[in-house]
């Protein structure tokens, strides 16, 4: 069978050869196992690939080791977001709170010195939050950029009370741009890797909006992000479930749930299998079972807006929450 490989793969193939940087090598392999057609014609080109990308990351750990912390952090859970800002804009706080992960949080800057990993529950799912070092000219750790350009996503921490906020972001938006990383919108068309830029959907959490005085800050930062940015108002110590922010989070990594269920059986509604928007039933297929996608006949969709138990083929797109009966 034809690997019948798009554009968007070639360019993705053609600037991992262009690329210098291991880092930026694995960034580019990852886009081409992303975007290269699941099918039957490519799965030793699949398998060379992710080959290649553990090799890559082997390599990235070892040196990281050798000069004393971690630049790849590995992924856990749905998706890996870098929670980035300024010193003291309140991250460590925030992911304490919505993680219940023993961070060490401080009243002085500058008091996360390494990437603290930490899982986030939201419904019957989890996400990888990463706490890191702030984002600063006076003092940077130079392995944060590379952990945020791996992620898949960004949560920004600007901190509502902050009186010099439009200096700090500003700061925080130009070391990004020298390191060739651009926060994007959820929906920006051009989400991914795009000549050698690294385009991360990013969410702004406003923090520390329990402080007196914060709504005015909360106002601005409202009026300098969105409609661009989803902007969302939290409280570390104030708020105890976050479930608007889980589900702004759940929102942005574009992230499906997914249930699998035998024939003549319940469906299985313990362990979603997790996809993302746009995924087909062969994509579904492939996580159940690497020979399903050879062997995969058709299917049977449960969901909302379809008729249950609807046959459906191979190609057809999966939502939220679509339980899937494969027949080989």
């Amino acid at each position: 069978m034809p690997a019948n490989l798009t554009p968007e793969y070639k360019a993705a193939e053609q600037s991992f050869r262009e690329a210098k940087d291991p880092q930026e090598k694995l960034v580019w392999l990852e886009k081409m196992l992303a975007v290269i057609p699941k099918h039957k014609g490519t799965d030793h080109l699949q398998a060379d690939i992710k080959r290649r990308i553990s090799k890559l990351r082997e390599g990235l750990d070892k040196k990281s080791k050798q000069r004393g912390f971690s630049m790849v952090v590995e992924r856990e859970g749905a998706a890996q977001l870098a929670v980035v800002g300024s010193p003291n804009s309140g991250k460590s706080s925030l992911v304490e709170a919505v993680t219940n992960a023993r961070v060490e949080v401080a009243d002085y800057p500058f008091s996360t010195r390494s990437p603290v990993p930490a899982m986030m529950p939201f419904e019957d799912v989890q996400f990888q939050l990463i706490d890191l070092p702030p984002i600063s000219r006076e003092y940077m750790e130079p392995w944060v950029t590379d952990i945020v350009r791996n992620s898949d996503g960004v949560l920004w921490i600007v901190d509502a009370s902050d009186l010099d906020n439009s200096r700090h972001i500003q700061e925080v938006s130009e070391i990004l741009e020298e390191k060739k990383i651009e926060l994007v919108g959820r929906d920006h068309p051009e989400a991914g890797l795009l000549d050698r830029i690294r385009k991360l959907p990013a969410l702004v959490v406003a923090s520390k909006v329990d402080v007196e005085g914060s709504a005015a800050g909360l106002a601005w930062i409202r009026q300098r992000f969105e409609p661009r940015h989803q902007v969302i108002a939290v409280s570390a110590l104030g708020d105890t479930h976050f479930l608007e922010f889980g589900r702004s989070v759940f929102h942005l990594t574009r992230v499906i749930r997914v249930y699998s269920k035998m024939p003549s059986r319940e469906a299985d509604l313990s362990k979603p299998y997790v996809l993302r928007e746009g995924d087909t039933v062969v994509q579904f297929a492939a996580q159940v079972h690497k020979d399903f996608v050879e062997k995969l006949k058709f299917a049977r969709v449960w969901g909302e807006g379809k008729f249950d138990g609807q046959r459906v083929q191979r190609d057809q797109v999966l939502a939220d929450r679509d339980v899937v009966e494969l027949h080989i």
